[in-house]
């Protein structure tokens, strides 16, 4: 699959040239005064790439190996001639970093007994905490200095004055070699676009979404990492809690002619790979995630179709490897943990050719499949291997598919718990629970005819 991929990428790098596209070229060493059009004199920053009048049939380049701070919008191309961003060299892919580093000693001040505060330029909240590029996990986010009440590696985000202030017996940079503050920016936004490709690009430390669309056609995304991503603040809740928030790839609103095929994604707070929304009138077609694969997030794949008016139709999930759902840095901090690898939400949206096949799920923390409402008779599942040895295969709660309205996206708003009793009131058909095993797997498949 990989290697008709490369071809396909091929044919498609040669097509530009053949039409004429220029070639932007982004490297570490670059001057954003240059022209940008070689290697020799390539721009430095994601800010000159967005400033730039890319056209249609143009391509952005990446240095493989180089590190690129901030976030990039994306500009359409036109049918037959996208715009391609991608990289060029040899070497790893290169990176592109929603975050600010604070490894330094000096990025540190003393606040209180145990406390220490790092103030940095951000547009927006620093929602998430990486250290040592994620091998030794992330800092603890509480929604209030209160809070944190001396916790160790506990920090909250103090917006007035641009700081985190973080629990830690001493000077947190002499505790690690790195430490990474995520910005509650998408890493990569293609919004209102049309004929965008993206390619061999590694995007991490964003505490909103990796890749996030909306309103968008004709959108390739192959050969993408995309890592520790989410923690931003998505919204307050009538409790006064701060909800997070943050998928590897979202496809949101108007979608139409997508395919996101060999990426690697893990380490996200909500879903690995998801289209979803709940905006009236949309609607989400031809839409193909294949060959990727998902681990360590909370959902490995979400969907759900709110809007009044919306339509679904062509989605196809297929070839996918998906492990270790919930066992990521978010599970443990969430307010309602819930793994899966498939988080089917009410769907409320006629839904026609939904199709996920020949994917292998493994191991899960709570459940392989959770689905929420009776669109299931619009799924057909095929081929798939389920590796859940401990944990349920399936959680079923059918409630209505029409007459639902939303305060939030994965609750009721008649009550805002979300919780089991709440679930239950919702339900119109006897609730199913598939635990482990190939009887449950029996059944599963005869409930459902999967």
């Amino acid at each position: 699959m990989m290697r008709k991929t490369g071809f396909l990428l091929a044919l498609a790098l040669l097509s530009l040239t053949l039409q004429g596209g220029n070639a932007y070229y982004v490297c570490a060493d670059g001057n954003d005064g240059a022209d940008g059009r070689s290697p020799s004199s390539a721009w430095k920053t994601l800010q000159r790439v967005e400033a730039a009048a890319v056209c249609p049939g143009d391509s952005v380049l990446f240095h493989c190996g180089d590190v690129f701070r901030g976030h990039l919008r994306t500009v359409s191309g036109e049918e037959g001639r996208p715009v391609f961003y991608g990289s060029y060299g040899a070497g790893p892919k290169p990176v592109l970093e929603a975050s600010y580093a604070a490894g330094s000693p000096d990025d540190w001040t003393p606040a209180g007994p145990g406390l220490w505060k790092c103030v940095k330029p951000s547009e927006r909240e620093l929602g998430n905490i990486i250290f040592d590029h994620g091998r030794q996990g992330c800092a603890r986010k509480e929604d209030r200095l209160a809070l944190l009440a001396g916790q160790d590696l506990h920090f909250t985000w103090v917006g007035d004055e641009h700081a985190v202030y973080l629990v830690s017996g001493e000077n947190p940079a002499l505790r690690f070699s790195s430490i990474e503050l995520a910005e509650r920016q998408h890493i990569i936004r293609i919004n209102g676009c049309h004929d965008v490709c993206i390619d061999h690009l590694w995007l991490r430390y964003g505490a909103a979404h990796g890749i996030q669309s909306n309103e968008v056609a004709r959108i390739s995304i192959t050969r993408c990492d995309v890592c520790w991503i989410g923690g931003g603040t998505l919204y307050v809740d009538e409790k006064g809690n701060g909800v997070r928030y943050g998928n590897g790839i979202e496809l949101w609103g108007q979608t139409e002619d997508v395919r996101v095929e060999g990426c690697r994604v893990w380490e996200c707070w909500d879903a690995g790979l998801t289209n979803q929304t709940k905006m009236p009138g949309k609607s989400q077609r031809n839409i193909i995630w294949r060959s990727n694969e998902v681990w360590n997030c909370e959902y490995s794949y979400e969907y759900w179709n709110q809007g009044d008016g919306a339509v679904t139709e062509n989605i196809l999930f297929e070839g996918n490897v998906c492990r270790d759902a919930g066992k990521g840095w978010g599970h443990t901090q969430r307010w309602n943990p819930n793994a899966a690898h498939l988080m089917f939400y009410d769907n409320t949206a006629p839904t026609r050719s939904f199709v996920v096949r020949g994917n292998r799920f493994e191991r899960t923390e709570s459940c392989g499949l959770r689905l929420f409402n009776a669109w299931y008779r619009d799924i057909t599942m095929e081929g798939n291997t389920w590796v859940v040895p401990a944990n349920n295969l399936c959680r079923y709660h059918a409630r209505p598919t029409q007459g639902l309205r939303y305060l939030y996206p994965d609750r009721l708003d008649q009550v805002h718990d979300d919780n089991e009793a709440e679930i239950q009131s919702q339900t119109v058909e006897r609730p199913l629970v598939f635990g482990p095993g190939r009887r449950s797997l029996r059944r599963f498949k005869a409930r459902f005819g999967f």
